[in-house]
């Protein structure tokens, strides 16, 4: 999980960057040392950040020339790191609600267009978690899974905002499948993979459904 000062720390630096025209579209950014320098953080939370943004499209690197800020829409890049900023000091059991709100409302369009390579890919993630041994890998699997299905809605700010919300809720996911027993992990396992069964028959209905029963045992472990 991101350090909320750091992540703020760097947010802010890029919404200032942008704002007064300093930062532009394809513009190499500051290496990973030289904002841990400017910033007096550590460098491993600048590179956490950096790889939150790459997720999100808003920076992307070519090997052995560096990081630079990605060619899109300056004021939708804007837009989503003021959003970032909101959930540096988080209220767990708001942001759960938006990350339901979201997941909920894109199973429709998930359902009417999800392809073959977003079936297998659920798939893949889904099988992933029944083989990990670590939580912490079994964690990113889930994360993945929950990426792949609002990809597959083929709305890119949904999916952007998903992600952002997911990132700060990835420590919920180890703590539920931590206090779980083996029976409860294979039960949820099989509910993932139900997920992508009624993605496959375009059952919106079935979908949001599971998604629901998902949400409300993520629930149990805010309110723990």
């Amino acid at each position: 999980m991101l350090s909320s000062e750091s992540c703020q720390k760097v947010i802010e630096k890029f919404v200032q960057s942008l704002g007064d025209g300093t930062l532009k579209p394809d513009d190499k950014i500051y290496s990973e040392n030289q904002l841990a320098r400017i910033l007096g953080i550590p460098r491993a939370q600048v590179r956490e950040v950096y790889t939150a943004l790459s997720v999100l499209g808003i920076l992307y690197g070519q090997q052995g020339k560096g990081t630079f800020l990605g060619s899109g829409d300056i004021r939708q890049n804007t837009e989503i790191l003021y959003l970032m900023t909101l959930f540096t000091n988080p209220n767990y059991r708001d942001i759960l609600a938006v990350r339901c709100i979201l997941e909920l409302g894109a199973a429709p369009a998930a359902a009417a267009k999800r392809t073959k390579e977003d079936l297998a890919e659920l798939r893949r993630y889904a099988w992933q978690m029944a083989e990990c041994s670590e939580l912490s890998e079994l964690s990113r699997a889930d994360f993945a899974f929950h990426g792949r299905l609002m990809q597959s809605s083929g709305n890119a700010l949904l999916h952007c905002l998903s992600q952002i919300v997911s990132g700060h809720t990835e420590h919920l996911l180890i703590i539920r499948w931590t206090r779980s027993p083996m029976e409860m992990h294979l039960q949820r396992i099989q509910e993932h993979l139900s997920m992508v069964d009624a993605l496959e028959r375009r059952d919106s209905e079935a979908l949001i459904k599971l998604l629901t029963s998902h949400f409300e045992d993520l629930e149990k472990v805010v309110e723990d």
